[in-house]
């Protein structure tokens, strides 16, 4: 029987501002939607590329243990800047959060760069992100790239006591080993921990970006088809706008001439009193064409459908 958990946590793809929560049912239509790009042709909108998921998209995927640093992120614009998808847990990873990574990093071959607290449970969670435990087994392979906090990264924080725990000391120090700490980090995680709270603002920006600089991490540049094929649409899109900028000149000069019908506001008024349901601007268009009562009523309820509801839902800032 599959279990389904809420979400504990947040992912969020890089350029399509898509913010997904990290729970069981979430991951899994996330998973499901994912496609190669689409490129959409010009109509009367321009052309677009169509992107879910990893394809065209992804350069890697940003674990990071801690929710609150979102805000920090997008003010340097780290998640497009680097074409990362950015994965943020309130602690250790869930299962959902790892099977998104098994399939996004491990199906397409992206690297899982790993940000963690200087304490057992951040190297408790380094682990779990790479082996597999009793609640998750990976189906995939896949780089696991540390940026910290290491040994390294600690020099001149501050560090409070290590949190309390009735696991022996031994226990401990084989836990970390399995888990990536080095013999140095061990005899410091047993007593001490560093938090990446303790660290600032622009010096946690500027360790994550040097970090994934000396990984080599590149922006995406699909391959020469893909290319070739959108180069091809946004030059017809231009095409097309050049045509409708001229069109419109036309038009407006046409519309600027065009008689206002006498009576307008009545004729309005007795449309809005035979159809209740409509509003001015949808009277005046059956004002125009008499026929046109089942087309504005649709076009109503497209719109309608398309604004969305401002009522409910997670506000998009929220930590």
């Amino acid at each position: 029987m599959n279990v389904v958990y809420d979400a504990r946590g947040h992912f969020e793809e890089p350029h399509t501002n898509r913010r997904i929560g990290c729970g069981t049912i979430e991951v899994g239509n996330y998973l499901c939607a994912v496609e190669e790009p689409d490129i959409v042709p010009a109509d009367f909108a321009g052309a677009s590329v169509d992107v879910i998921g990893p394809s065209g998209n992804l350069s890697g995927v940003l674990f990071c243990e801690k929710e609150g640093f979102g805000p920090l992120f997008k003010a340097v614009n780290l998640a497009c800047r680097y074409d990362l998808m950015i994965v943020s847990t309130k602690g250790v990873s869930v299962t959902a959060a790892r099977r998104l990574i098994d399939t996004v990093c491990g199906e397409h071959r992206l690297p899982l760069f790993a940000l963690h607290d200087f304490d057992i449970a951040g190297f408790m969670i380094l682990g779990t992100l790479q082996r597999d435990t009793r609640r998750y087994q990976f189906s995939n392979a896949f780089e696991t790239f540390d940026l910290g906090l290491r040994l390294a990264d600690i020099t001149g924080l501050e560090r409070e006591p290590a949190a309390a725990t009735k696991t022996s000391k031994s226990i401990l120090r084989a836990q970390l080993a399995e888990n990536g700490a080095t013999f140095a980090e061990i005899d410091i995680l047993l007593n001490e921990r560093v938090e990446l709270n303790a660290v600032a603002s622009d010096a946690l920006i500027e360790m994550i970006e040097r970090k994934l600089k000396a990984y080599g991490l590149k922006k995406v540049i699909p391959d020469e088809d893909l290319l070739a094929e959108t180069y091809r649409a946004f030059h017809r899109c231009e095409q097309l706008r050049e045509k409708f900028e001229e069109m419109e000149e036309e038009f407006d000069e046409e519309a600027a001439a065009v008689a206002i019908p006498k009576g307008l506001k009545k004729r309005v008024r007795a449309i809005l009193s035979k159809h209740g349901d409509l509003r001015w601007d949808d009277a005046i268009q059956i004002v125009l064409d008499e026929t046109a009562l089942d087309r504005v009523r649709e076009d109503k309820r497209k719109a309608q459908k398309k604004s969305g509801d401002f009522t409910s839902g997670e506000d998009e800032d929220s930590p």
